[in-house]
């Protein structure tokens, strides 16, 4: 069944929170002092990593239907769902605020068996779960 949200609220969606426990984790990437843990199609954990023995979390990215991540210089790019996300980070305030948005860059998320789109006009498939 997919998990649909529409497209104002979908790109509403992107903001700080609190840690959490990490659900499914995905990729990983490390960029200066600064480590991005994907949670699948959730968000990203931020840990502080300026001591690569001891990463510390600092804060939850919540960004529905992101699964991947690149960093140059100090910009992050994500991608949401079908959006490429353009973000600035800043590790001293711990604040985020996105940039840009290229819309409908990748096509929507099929499901696990692989079943095309069920999604209307200004709708978005953020994730699939089981029946």
């Amino acid at each position: 069944k997919p998990v649909i949200m529409s497209r104002a609220t979908f790109e509403a969606s992107v903001k700080m929170l609190p840690i959490k426990k990490i659900v499914k984790s995905g990729k990983i990437y490390i960029k200066d002092d600064i480590m991005l843990v994907n949670d699948v199609n959730k968000g990203f954990h931020i840990y502080n990593y300026s001591e690569a023995t001891n990463p510390v979390k600092i804060a939850f990215l919540e960004i529905p239907g992101a699964t991947d991540v690149a960093i140059r210089n100090s910009t992050i790019y994500i991608n949401q769902a079908v959006d490429l996300v353009t973000l600035k980070y800043d590790l001293t305030t711990n604040k985020v605020s996105v940039l840009y948005r290229n819309r409908n860059i990748f096509p929507q998320k099929i499901s696990p068996q692989g079943f095309g789109p069920t999604a209307k006009e200004n709708e978005i498939i953020i994730d699939w779960i089981p029946n």
